[in-house]
């Protein structure tokens, strides 16, 4: 029989290892256990690499599957690759003979009721029950193993029939033991199976998966077999579409509250230039310090793109007040720059500091958000930089294509008349 067991370890806040370190460390100790086969669960209670395919033909999934678990135990990112549901185990197979179970008034009702009751024994709500004190306990009768395994044995079990006598199980089925799985997994009328896998130290599921989908069998699926998206990958998709989302919507939100703040439309695409700056500085940070562009990275930007917006406003609006006030728009950008540094450098330097202990990995569950401190230091810094630089370049580029489309569209808007019907005078 197979056993299953779960060994839960409680980490201590101060350790000289990281939690893939210590996975690392139990998975070497635990192998050399005999005959035991060891697998982690996620945050989510699943593999780290779930490679899920799907198919009305359960013989070519079957084959399918085999293929692919053969293949990704040669792919460097992933460990322990194993079948799921479990290969293929030996089971019990009685198969009526209809002429003569038909003579003898048997049914298959009949024929599986006695063989489940002889191997695993009857449900709980059949059977006697022994009390103890307020516990009442059921009796469970069944064949001992060494008869379970006995083909002659199990043929010899009696089987009622219609006349109320009964006749031996081999007269009437056919018995043998024979490979069939051992749970047939379906979603959505599809039979499913996968090949489940843990991570390397360091590595990320979308490196692993770009691997495997490198594999043979991928790249040429038998007919009627596909690859379904389940777990930790179809949360990943969801994931980067959600947050690309919500990027989107809020870039236009911005735009649309700088397009009435400044009453232009050109304007916020000075502000909304420096949005690149962040997210190059956030990417090249991860990439640096090899972290995974996973949620808390992605939630940084979404907090990159309001501070960097924040320092492009603080530029530009100030441009904008030294132009009404008379100065050329060179002298302007100077000005916006010179007395605009000092509060986008302090803002910039106030909000490292404040997520520098959580890039560094200091305190209890910091390993989990430290990719999006990372993220957000090397976004403020570029952004920082940058912005100093590119915005006043955009600012003179937009401000030009402003004048030169301002009179050429004028043309096209019909002009404001006072109450007594003459053109009202141009501003």
């Amino acid at each position: 029989d197979i056993a299953n067991g779960k060994l839960i370890a409680l980490l201590k806040d101060k350790r000289a290892h990281t939690t893939e370190q210590v996975k690392q460390l139990m998975r070497d100790r635990l192998r050399t256990v005999a005959d035991a086969r060891i697998t982690y669960l996620n945050q989510g209670a699943s593999a780290d690499v779930e490679v899920i395919l799907a198919s009305q033909d359960g013989n070519a999934l079957a084959q399918a599957q085999e293929s692919l678990l053969r293949q990704m135990r040669g792919v460097s990112l992933v460990l322990e690759p194993r079948p799921a549901p479990p290969p293929a185990s030996a089971e019990l197979i009685i198969r009526p003979k209809p002429a003569e179970a038909a003579r003898l008034g048997v049914t298959a009702d009949a024929l599986a009721q006695i063989a489940r009751v002889a191997t695993i024994g009857d449900i709980d709500a059949n059977v006697a029950k022994f009390p103890d004190g307020e516990r009442r306990i059921p009796i469970r009768v069944k064949l001992p193993d060494s008869a379970r395994g006995d083909l002659n044995a199990i043929g010899r079990l009696r089987v009622p029939t219609a006349s109320g006598k009964t006749t031996d199980l081999r007269s009437v089925a056919d018995i043998s033991f024979e490979a069939g799985p051992g749970r047939i997994v379906r979603y959505d009328r599809e039979r499913r199976a996968s090949v489940d896998a843990d991570l390397v130290n360091g590595a990320t599921i979308g490196q692993a998966l770009k691997q495997v989908h490198q594999l043979p069998i991928m790249k040429h699926l038998p007919p009627g077999v596909r690859e379904a998206t389940a777990g930790d990958v179809e949360n990943m998709i969801d994931l980067f579409s959600g947050i690309i989302l919500a990027m989107l919507a809020g870039v236009a939100l911005i735009y649309a509250v700088l397009v009435l703040l400044f009453r232009s439309f050109f304007k916020p695409l000075t502000i909304l230039s420096a949005l690149p700056l962040s997210l190059g500085g956030c990417f090249i940070a991860l990439l640096v310090t090899g972290k995974a562009l996973d949620l808390p990275s992605m939630i940084g930007m979404l907090m990159l793109l309001g501070l960097a917006a924040k320092n492009s406003i603080l530029l530009v609006e100030f441009a904008i007040e030294a132009q009404r006030e008379g100065k050329s728009r060179l002298e302007a950008l100077h000005s916006a720059c010179r007395e605009r540094a000092r509060p986008i450098v302090m803002t910039t330097v106030a909000m490292t500091m404040g997520m520098m202990p959580t890039a560094l990995g200091l305190g209890a569950g910091s390993e989990w958000r430290q990719p999006m401190a990372i993220g957000v230091i090397g976004g403020l810094i570029s952004s920082t930089i940058l912005s100093l630089v590119l915005v006043p370049v955009v600012y003179e580029l937009v401000d030009d294509l402003e004048q030169w489309l301002k009179p050429r569209a004028a043309r096209l808007v019909t002009p404001r008349r006072d109450l007594e019907g003459d053109p009202a005078p141009a501003e």
